[in-house]
């Protein structure tokens, strides 16, 4: 990872745990491209068998915005033919099943880490 900045894969692995412990979820996958498009995370609810597709956004200060300001429209409709081809290519599933999406927004400071879960963000966010 050699000139790349280790915050994104940082913030990835603290929502992962957070939603496994908090919300007792199952990771799939992590980091699945296709279509131009990234899933950062494939979680999935073993009570419900839904898939949550989790978006996270890490920042350590709110210069250019904040988390929430860099999920824009381009990028939840690139996550959505992720999503076709995550279940259609790697799952060789025919129908789609259920799913949502989610995003975590993490804030670093120094040791501290401020974690908010959005729970089913759809094209009305935007």
């Amino acid at each position: 990872m050699t000139g790349k900045n280790p915050l994104g894969p940082k913030g990835e692995a603290i929502a992962a745990k957070y939603l496994q412990q908090r919300q007792g979820w199952e990771l799939i996958d992590r980091n699945f491209h296709a279509q131009g498009g990234e899933i950062d995370l494939v979680m999935r609810d073993p009570e419900s068998e839904e898939f949550i597709f989790v978006e996270v956004k890490t920042r350590t200060n709110e210069a250019f915005g904040g988390g929430k300001a860099a999920i824009t429209q381009d990028k939840f409709e690139k996550m959505l033919r992720a999503i076709e081809d995550f279940f259609g290519k790697k799952m060789q599933l025919q129908e789609m099943p259920e799913f949502r999406i989610d995003a975590v927004i993490l804030k670093i400071e120094g040791t501290k880490v401020f974690c908010e879960h959005v729970p089913n963000i759809g094209p009305d966010d935007f």
